[in-house]
């Protein structure tokens, strides 16, 4: 029975969490092992998950802290891909004359607490509500590091005189 309503609450999106572990490492096999260890966990503690509750979110939670898990074995591993993110420079950052892959990789140099909101709000198309569920951060403390991402990479671009 376990085994049933894992598939039919978690199993269900583990095609999106493949995409975003894809962003998240830049590799396809780190991309599948990250899916593949968050799916272990989501289903040895899946007795905690409560039924109707946001299970896209509560995997999402375990995927991100294994994710800053391996971030820290592995030391400065970009969180996002600069080939397969699709970023509209215009929505969030508007200068012409700088490529999306330019931003992309002034953006790894942003602490992974902002980066995370960052790709989370712009660039997964989550809400600052979700994201405060997915991170399980208050809601002031989302933006305020939304916030804080935004001027930090602001100074990035100003240093970097694109």
């Amino acid at each position: 029975m376990k085994e049933d309503i894992f598939k039919k609450e978690a199993f269900v999106h583990y095609k999106y969490f493949i995409n975003l572990a894809q962003k998240m490492t830049q590799n396809p096999l780190d991309a599948e092992d990250l899916v593949q260890d968050t799916y272990i966990r989501a289903y040895k503690f899946f007795d905690t998950f409560e039924p109707g509750s946001n299970c896209k979110a509560w995997i999402f939670k375990i995927m991100k802290n294994l994710f800053i898990n391996y971030s820290i074995k592995k030391k400065s591993r970009p969180l996002i891909s600069l080939e397969s993110t699709n970023i509209q420079t215009g929505v969030w950052y508007d200068d012409p004359r700088v490529t999306r892959y330019e931003l992309l990789k002034l953006m790894e140099k942003i602490k992974d607490e902002y980066r995370a909101v960052i790709i989370l709000y712009h660039l997964e198309d989550y809400s600052l509500l979700e994201i405060s569920k997915a991170l399980n951060w208050p809601l002031g403390t989302v933006k305020s590091r939304l916030h804080r991402a935004r001027r930090e990479f602001k100074k990035i671009l100003l240093k970097s005189q694109i």
